[in-house]
């Protein structure tokens, strides 16, 4: 396995979003989850934009709705933005926020199709590739640096998987605190595949 199959992706939703999570057998897309209702992380316009506007031209016919998105870093300007309140959530809601971490590896090999963004896949001018040479050029300085600012769009690189991703494929989710913790461990407890659960505050704002 190469160093870039190595990388570390991360997703990011509500912790009340697990049991769904559970019970869909892993991370849906966007386009699938319209009917289920859950905990939304982000801004509803730009979600559609993502499932109507926005193509993934080296997946053809297929939009960035269609794709389970994954940030190369905790700690991102989505949920910073999230925690201020911007997205109609409340200020403070990263508390109950938590970071799903998988490799680029874990979901290739479980995915029909994938796509590596060189920025925010929500944006209109980012170009999309299907090749794994790819994550070399991203900027990793600004994907790693924690004061990001003009460095937005460059940090918020996006790994998409087509269509889900099945829970078997997460090896790890980071919580901000003990109490997110505790209530990812008894979610999990019926769970037949249990990645580790760890307090991550660095991940965190």
């Amino acid at each position: 396995m190469t160093a870039l199959e190595n990388t570390l992706i991360y997703h990011i939703t509500d912790v009340a979003n697990l049991n769904g999570i559970l019970d869909a057998g892993g991370l849906n897309c966007d386009r699938s989850m319209l009917s289920s209702h859950p905990e939304v992380i982000g801004y509803e316009h730009i979600k559609k934009r993502r499932m109507e506007e926005i193509q993934v031209d080296c997946c053809p016919g297929r939009f960035v709705g269609d794709f389970v998105p994954f940030y190369y870093c905790p700690r991102s300007p989505m949920l910073y933005v999230l925690n201020k309140g911007n997205t109609g959530k409340s200020i403070g809601s990263q508390q109950t926020v938590i970071h799903l971490v998988s490799t680029v590896a874990q979901v290739m090999v479980a995915v029909e199709n994938w796509a590596i963004s060189d920025g925010n896949a929500g944006a209109l001018h980012t170009s999309f590739y299907k090749d794994l040479d790819v994550l070399k050029s991203l900027n990793w300085a600004s994907i790693r640096a924690t004061d990001w600012r003009g460095k937005t769009h460059q940090k918020s690189a996006e790994f998409l998987a087509l269509d889900h991703v099945p829970w078997k494929a997460f090896h790890q989710i980071g919580c901000m605190n003990a109490a997110t913790q505790q209530r990812v461990v008894e979610i999990l407890d019926a769970s037949q595949h249990c990645p580790s659960v760890t307090v991550e505050p660095t991940w965190y704002y």
